[in-house]
């Protein structure tokens, strides 16, 4: 019972989520549809690993190669996901060529398996796949698919690799558009693909290692499947809430982008740019528009967003959201350093600085301050007395 559930519960995690989020409107965010297709070959993936490991020989011939595709797709779907989060807003055809190792790989493997005779298939699972026995005992063509298995496996590390470095600078990039354009950064975010990614890796080059002690290694000690289970179970789980979860996408970060008027200025003097964006902020108190983007500082300034990114970004070292934040959090000391603070709750004082939500005040405040805002409170009121 405790193996059967071990073995299964990846490949219903990712069933789970691949039907919701394949069923879910897409509404404009075709990367949650995406998620979705990522979860389907994933299940594919964990329906050939429960097979292997319950050993059903009669139909491994044609699930082994669904285990190579499947295997070998999943991280080119996740990094074609993360694209559509970050950088598309369409399907583009291009991107299936990430799939075409897969293909190919699979393709061959299913060719041999065919050409092999019954009794080859059979001793090329037992002697190799499930208990690793010498290459001496295998046939010509159960040479060749073993050499297109460990092929196989060279591709996905290389994918894991390469992967994991272009989409961790398409995740990189877009958290500094969203920071440069937006002063509140909740639920536009998506940090947590960054950090997930980085989970997977770990994950997957530790279940690279057990490969290499064979899968016969499970086999023998099927408890030990627990650790790669319950890791990946945790973490598709994880994948699949936050990408259902997810609505912001750099379709609406264009859509934004669009719907402001462009201001032509054919010259800019830095330093009088710098005074009256300072003064907009300290007398106008725009920062307390807890949804504030530069482009409605723009229009104040009447001038262009790109001038106003660069000044922000160079004269005072920082995105348009962490300057904005940092007068929030001033606004904030002040509300809190006032002797009848008590009074307030920190609902109204997160109102009141322009935060769009207490949890984004409460991560926002200790970033800064390196204290929540109820421990600097208590010490305000402390050094008063």
């Amino acid at each position: 019972m405790l193996e059967d559930l071990v073995i299964y519960t990846p490949m219903y995690v990712t069933l789970f989520w691949a039907i919701i989020l394949l069923i879910t409107k897409r509404e404009n965010n075709r990367a949650k549809f995406f998620l979705g297709i990522f979860m389907f070959f994933a299940f594919l993936l964990y329906l050939s690993h429960a097979h292997f490991f319950k050993k059903t020989i009669s139909v491994f011939h044609y699930l082994d190669p669904i285990y190579m595709l499947a295997s070998l797709s999943v991280y080119p779907l996740y990094y074609w996901y993360i694209r559509l989060l970050s950088v598309e807003t369409i399907y583009r055809r291009i991107n299936l060529l990430m799939l075409l190792p897969g293909v190919l790989l699979a393709t061959a493997s299913l060719v041999i398996y065919q050409l092999m005779s019954e009794e080859e298939r059979i001793a090329y699972f037992n002697n190799y796949l499930f208990n690793k026995e010498s290459v001496t005992q295998l046939s010509i063509l159960m040479q060749i698919q073993r050499t297109i298995y460990l092929i196989s496996r060279i591709v996905f590390v290389i994918q894991v690799l390469v992967l994991l470095f272009h989409g961790r600078k398409l995740i990189i990039r877009y958290q500094k558009n969203i920071a440069n354009f937006y002063s509140n950064l909740e639920n536009r975010s998506i940090l947590w693909v960054k950090y997930l990614l980085y989970s997977i890796v770990i994950t997957s080059l530790l279940s690279i290692a057990f490969n290499l002690l064979g899968r016969s290694f499970f086999l023998d000690v099927p408890l030990l499947l627990l650790i790669p289970s319950l890791l990946f179970s945790v973490l598709l789980f994880l994948i699949g809430f936050q990408g259902y979860m997810q609505n912001h996408t750099v379709y609406d970060l264009q859509l934004d982008e669009l719907q402001s008027d462009p201001v032509v200025v054919k010259k800019v003097n830095i330093e009088k740019l710098k005074e009256r964006l300072i003064e907009l902020f300290v007398h106008g108190n725009v920062y307390k528009n807890s949804d504030l983007k530069i482009t409605q500082v723009s229009e104040m300034l009447n001038t262009n967003r790109t001038y106003i990114s660069k000044l922000i970004n160079t004269e005072f070292s920082c995105t348009f959201s962490e300057f904005v934040n940092r007068y929030r959090v001033e606004e904030a000391k002040r509300l809190l350093g006032e002797e009848i603070s008590k009074s307030y709750s920190l609902d109204y004082i997160s109102e009141k600085s322009g935060f769009g939500s207490m949890v984004n005040f409460m991560r926002v405040f200790k970033e800064i301050e390196g204290k929540t805002p109820g421990n600097y409170r208590d010490t305000a009121v402390k050094n008063k007395k």
